[in-house]
């Protein structure tokens, strides 16, 4: 049937969009009037594919499953609606069928909105969830109305035996419920009518914006989020973010996006260990000022210097976070709370010169030596003293892999044992590879991550350029974090070269064939998945594959694991940080592991093993597990010295 809009129906509706519209414009003005450019570019076939599969709001399935309710809940009837107006003539029998699915996605989606709206209720946070309650509330009006209008329909049409109208269960349920009068009929469908009107209109004003702003968000989200840092040129003046202005379009939509569902809180070692930092929080505060500045443009006022971000953020905040990326991954339409937690750092030490106290002396090792524990590039090789290790300078060296170090594996004395380990294991399968011994410096990660770019561009750089000198085809690695530096930060420098785990390396040397472990090392062990590793390069199964490769070796899971695991607490600078806020994040980890009656957890991490060793052991409980590099682990079940 057609559906009958008089022309004063028209003209509320035409302003029901022109608000929506004109309140989308303000919202959008927000972020696009940015001096700060951004790369992202749109993505319509990942959109298409979130929209099909809500993969990321299917992580909470109650949750999920009430949003995917609503969605589809929506789009259908709006799809019927839409098309009602062309008048098309539809047969008897599939309008009776198009009739009960709109019923059945009805009730779902009252079901569903019920669920939310409730669990919103009882939240109680006023930040978040209850900032929802008016626009669920004017839905829940559309879906109560839409149905006692049919059900009203139904009772005055329904025959004197009240026989089962089976295309409309519902309404034919309700309709003995509801009077025969096509005044309350009609008086339903002009509720109905204008509380859509309503809702439309108030899109861009209340936390349903999110409607428009998540998936633009999704559209433009990064094709990898999180592994990259925004790359700045503080020699053109770019020292991080000191005000919202400084942040760029892509990263402000990010706010825009949010839907305060707190996922990030849930997963944030920092927050779960009595931190101040809750990413959500960092988030809504940068909106604010955001809102702020755009106001004040629009009422014509100059604005000379808009509030700085530490008013609303403050450096314990920011200081907090060890970039694991747990924030990023699990919310559910891309945002990255990470990439402005780093520019503010950026600002403090750059922009103020006011990193925490503890970081001067590891920004100043890094300046003079090249490395974050200040030994020098003269005991850069200590680790391989009469270990036949070749080095890239020797004039007859050609290795085909450049084994990178990395400051734990050449100068902490546990992560020494690993880097010969892992010589053990390149010379057991016989692949030629070589160190660049006094030429390597650090990778820069530390100074990133600390806030300092112009640092970590001149540690790079030199790097690079050594690359370059010896033209170096492939690099293996067993610091995550060198990893992701090599891997995804050095191109945006100029260099691509392939760079891989360790742990992926020695994987494929065993699925060849060109070693064969031969013992046992534990019954029972566990793999700790490191943030830079997992989270940031995507790299879950090797690790686990080697440990099931190693003879009488029962390998189990953690209760947080591969994209779900907990932070050591070493990440983001925080390795060489105290923590004097909250409890200790490795301790945390720590008592999880102990409750696993796991005999040794494997890591692939220098960081991971040094933190997580440090926690078990401060737990003072009996026979902890032991903890060892996987790497380690592979050397140990070879059984032969080389």
């Amino acid at each position: 049937m057609k559906a009958l809009i008089t022309t004063y129906d028209i003209l509320l509706i035409a302003t029901a969009i022109m608000i929506m519209a004109a309140g989308l414009a303000k919202r959008w003005s927000l972020w696009r009037a940015l001096k700060q450019e951004d790369k992202a570019s749109g993505d319509w076939p990942g959109l298409t594919n979130y929209f099909l599969k809500h993969k990321e709001i299917l992580r909470r399935p109650w949750v999920g499953i009430s949003h995917l309710i609503l969605f589809w809940g929506v789009m259908l009837p709006m799809a019927v609606v839409i098309l009602a107006q062309f008048g098309f003539a539809i047969p008897e029998a599939p309008a009776h069928i198009l009739s009960l699915l709109q019923d059945v996605a009805g009730f779902a989606l009252l079901t569903g909105t019920l669920f939310l709206f409730i669990r919103r209720i009882l939240s109680g946070d006023r930040d978040g969830p209850l900032k929802t309650l008016f626009p669920m509330a004017i839905l829940l009006i559309i879906i109560v109305s839409g149905f006692l209008a049919e059900a009203t329909r139904l009772s005055i049409l329904r025959p004197d035996d009240g026989a089962f109208v089976w295309f409309s269960p519902l309404g034919w349920v309700l309709s003995f419920g509801v009077p025969a009068s096509p005044l309350f009929m009609q008086m339903m469908i002009r509720v109905h009518f204008l509380s859509v009107l309503i809702f439309i209109a108030a899109i861009p004003f209340t936390f349903m914006r999110h409607l428009a702003v998540a998936p633009l968000n999704v559209y433009y989200k990064k094709h990898r989020a999180g592994p990259a840092l925004r790359d700045i040129a503080p020699e053109k003046g770019q020292i991080g973010a000191r005000t919202v202005e400084d942040f760029s379009w892509k990263q402000l939509l990010d706010v825009e996006a949010c839907v305060s569902c707190g996922r990030c809180e849930e997963h944030c070692p920092a927050f779960i260990s009595g931190k101040p930092l809750s990413p959500r929080k960092v988030i809504r505060s940068i909106l604010k000022q955001a809102e702020r500045v755009s106001c004040d443009r629009r009422k014509q006022q100059q604005v000379s210097v808009p509030p700085l971000l530490e008013k609303d953020i403050t450096k314990d905040e920011i200081w907090a976070c060890t970039t694991c990326m747990a924030c990023v991954t699990q919310c559910p339409v891309f945002i990255e709370p990470l990439d402005k937690i780093i520019d503010m750092r950026r600002y403090q030490v750059m922009g103020q010169g006011c990193p925490p106290v503890e970081a001067h002396h590891i920004l100043r090792d890094l300046e003079l030596y090249g490395d974050v524990q200040g030994k020098g590039i003269a005991h850069r090789a200590d680790w391989a003293l009469n270990r036949n290790v070749s080095r890239m300078s020797e004039s007859d060296a050609n290795a085909d892999i450049l084994f990178w170090v990395g400051c734990s594996g050449a100068f902490h004395p546990r992560n020494q044992e690993t880097s010969r380990a892992m010589t053990k294991i390149l010379k057991a399968a016989g692949v030629s590879f070589a160190v660049l011994a006094q030429e390597e410096l650090c990778c820069g990660d530390p100074a990133r991550r600390l806030g300092e770019e112009t640092l970590f561009s001149s540690l790079a750089k030199k790097n690079i350029a050594c690359f370059s000198k010896y033209q170096v085809r492939k690099i293996v690695t067993l610091c995550p974090h060198c990893l992701n530096t090599l891997k995804n930060e050095y191109p945006q420098l100029g260099c691509d070269i392939p760079v891989v785990h360790a742990t992926e390396f020695v994987m494929e040397l065993i699925r060849e064939k060109q070693i064969t472990l031969k013992y046992p090392v534990a019954e029972r062990m566990a793999v700790h998945d490191a943030c830079y590793l997992g989270r940031y390069n995507q790299v879950y199964q090797p690790p686990r594959e080697i440990c099931q490769s190693v003879p009488g070796t029962q390998l189990m899971e953690l209760e947080r694991n591969c994209e779900n695991s907990f932070c050591c607490g070493g990440g983001g600078g925080r390795m060489w940080l105290h923590e004097n806020i909250g409890r200790n994040i490795n301790l945390l980890r720590a008592e999880e592991i102990a409750k696993s009656e796991i005999g040794l957890i494997g890591t692939a991490c220098p960081f991971c093993l040094v933190m997580l060793d440090d926690g078990l052991k401060s737990l003072e409980t009996e026979n902890p597990p032991k903890v060892a590099d996987i790497i380690d682990i592979v050397a140990d079940s070879l059984g032969y010295a080389v």
